[in-house]
């Protein structure tokens, strides 16, 4: 299907996935404990590259009545996911405020009333916008202040509002506490990914495979934003929008077009999404000076922001020894948290409601409260009672890498063994047709986990995939962490001064039962492109934590294309040779 070929490669922020499938609405109540004031408008100025440029932002404030001038209280700064609003942080406010914290909720530029074209978290931009918030936020007499103009603040928001964060704090030191949901480290990798890299900084070289179906959505959605939200969205310090590109800064429409017609992410779309990326703009920034203690949560069935962005996000909090936590809850982009993670009728009740508050509690508050182990990771096979909290599910380590790696090989019979000496000799041989189709199924973006798509079984296409089976495993096996596999392979018909010829494979686990049907988790897989076939391979497998039951077999398959992704553009005949004396090895991290 060329359909695969003819789409918008670009970004997004994100839709609120998590955030927006999580909970209900607050319970009516006559007369909280705040003071909410609605629809409140402020000038953010010396924005842009020149810092010569404007943009009017819409928020709403959340005042807790026992907030003064002899009792000041701490402040939380919060934005929306991509296409939302500065409404969806309702229940959130609602929460933060309860338990005094001044809110100031607002809509992300070129969305929900605020002024500007759509700018990816730009650090110039979103960065410097959410700074002049903070400004306001310090003008108040009823908020804590640690200095002239300096007020004890934190920021939470998910996914486009999990990256506004780094963006305001690698313009703006005054940030004492972050709290970033399923967002991304490198928006080039999350859009493009090639999972190649042993320390998970990727270099892009070569690109990644587009995530196809993801990023068309995000494409219509932002510029379908002045329609939706007439008169403000998708204008620049009062100038209209381009009618070709509404809803984003033009250059975001003429990178997503030369993509396009490249096949793959070219070196100005990589250098514009990288300029909205925490590893290049907030870890790799000499000018930041302070990582503020953070809490990461990232979604386990997430397909757009996956474990490997949160794992990347903590290793560099770590690299600068900076306090972090790094939790990986059920929900992300793909589908809803599990119940008792968040509730809002009852926060009490929901397990990452009080992560968030007991992170604020320490760090903006100083109360001294734990904040827990380093590393939380829910599991899915726990049973626990569905009305309470998700806390019994939960499992904890002191820092990541959690467990142990176990060693298992590919055998030239087909088969994953546990030990070198029963490694066969054997290859396979298997091709990518012209154009990559037919192509292998494993999910359709955003929607997979309603119905007809959760329905869909994932498939392969005979002849365009190589897999490797296990025996029946005689003991569970529980696995949290990010797989790598160290292989090699010959193919035909590729052009590396072509990258849109370039072998490109996709990774992937099976869970396998005894009746042979078949569980790709949480519908996850992992592209690599291949420059130069002569060179060994190393690939990141997706990042998983799921539990693979005794008498289940494990199916490591490598397929040449996927309906999600837009891969190579040339027919190729690829083949996997096994020889025991070099071995190929899946590392695989087990608890």
């Amino acid at each position: 299907m060329t359909r695969r070929r003819a789409t918008a490669i670009l970004p997004w922020g994100l839709v609120a996935g998590l955030l927006a499938a999580v909970a209900p609405c607050a319970a009516a109540e006559t007369s909280p404990p705040y003071t909410k004031i609605s629809d409140q408008t402020s000038r953010s100025t010396g924005l842009g590259p020149g810092g010569d440029q404007y943009c009017d932002v819409l928020y709403d404030l959340y005042v807790p009545n026992t907030a003064s001038p002899s009792s000041p209280v701490p402040a939380i700064l919060t934005t929306n996911g991509f296409g939302g609003s500065k409404d969806d942080q309702t229940s959130e406010a609602d929460l933060f405020a309860r338990n005094g914290y001044l809110v100031l909720s607002y809509s992300g530029l070129g969305f929900g009333g605020s002024s500007c074209a759509i700018e990816i978290d730009s650090p110039e931009w979103d960065g410097r916008a959410a700074s002049h918030l903070v400004d306001l936020i310090a003008a108040r007499n009823d908020v804590i202040k640690d200095g002239p103009n300096d007020p004890r603040v934190g920021t939470w928001g998910g996914s486009y509002g999990g990256g506004f964060q780094f963006a305001l704090a690698s313009v703006d030191s005054r940030i004492d506490a972050m709290i970033p949901l399923i967002t991304w480290n490198d928006l080039s990798y999350s859009l493009g990914p090639s999972n190649d890299a042993r320390n998970f900084i990727y270099t892009n070289s070569p690109p990644g495979a587009s995530k196809y179906e993801w990023s068309e959505l995000f494409f219509a959605d932002g510029n379908a934003q002045p329609v939706l939200n007439p008169g403000t969205s998708g204008w620049t310090s009062g100038q209209p929008p381009d009618p070709a590109c509404p809803g984003f800064d033009a250059q975001v429409c003429v990178i997503n077009t030369e993509s396009l017609a490249a096949g793959y992410l070219t070196p100005d779309t990589i250098a514009f999404l990288r300029h909205a990326s925490a590893q290049y703009e907030f870890f790799s920034n000499p000018n930041v000076k302070r990582f503020p203690p953070t809490l990461l949560v990232q979604g386990e069935t997430d397909t757009l922001f996956t474990i490997a962005d949160g794992v990347a996000n903590y290793r560099g909090f770590v690299s600068h020894g900076a306090p972090v936590k790094l939790v990986l809850g059920f929900g992300g982009h793909s589908g809803p948290s599990a119940p008792g993670e968040v509730n809002d009728a009852d926060p009490s009740k929901g397990y990452l409601d009080q992560l968030w508050l007991n992170w604020y509690s320490h760090y903006l508050k100083g109360s001294g409260v734990p904040t827990g182990p380093r590393v939380e990771y829910f599991r899915d096979w726990v049973p626990y009672d569905p009305s309470g909290s998700a806390q019994p599910a939960y499992g904890s380590a002191s820092a990541w890498p959690v467990g142990t790696t176990q060693s298992w090989y590919l055998s030239g019979d087909g088969t994953l063994v546990s030990s070198r000496r029963q490694i066969a000799a054997g290859s396979q041989t298997f091709v990518n047709p012209a154009d990559g189709e037919p192509s292998s199924y494993s999910e359709t973006s955003a929607v997979q986990s309603t119905e007809p798509f959760s329905s869909i079984p994932p498939t392969d296409p005979p002849g365009t995939f190589a897999a490797f089976t296990s025996a029946p495993l005689a003991a569970d096996l529980d696995s949290v962490g990010i797989p790598a596999l160290d292989f090699s392979l010959s193919a035909t018909g590729s052009d590396s001064q072509l990258p849109a010829t370039e072998v490109v494979l996709f990774g992937k686990i099976y869970d396998v039962a005894p009746d042979d049907s078949v569980l790709l988790v949480h519908r996850l897989v992992s592209p690599i492109r291949i420059a130069d076939p002569s060179v060994p391979v190393h690939l990141n497998l997706p990042g998983v934590v799921h539990r693979y039951p005794a008498g289940h077999r494990l199916r490591l398959v490598l397929a040449a294309s996927d309906q999600a992704y837009v891969g190579s553009r040339a027919p190729h005949t690829i083949t996997i040779t096994v020889d025991p004396s070099t071995p190929f090895r899946l590392r695989l991290p087990v608890l």
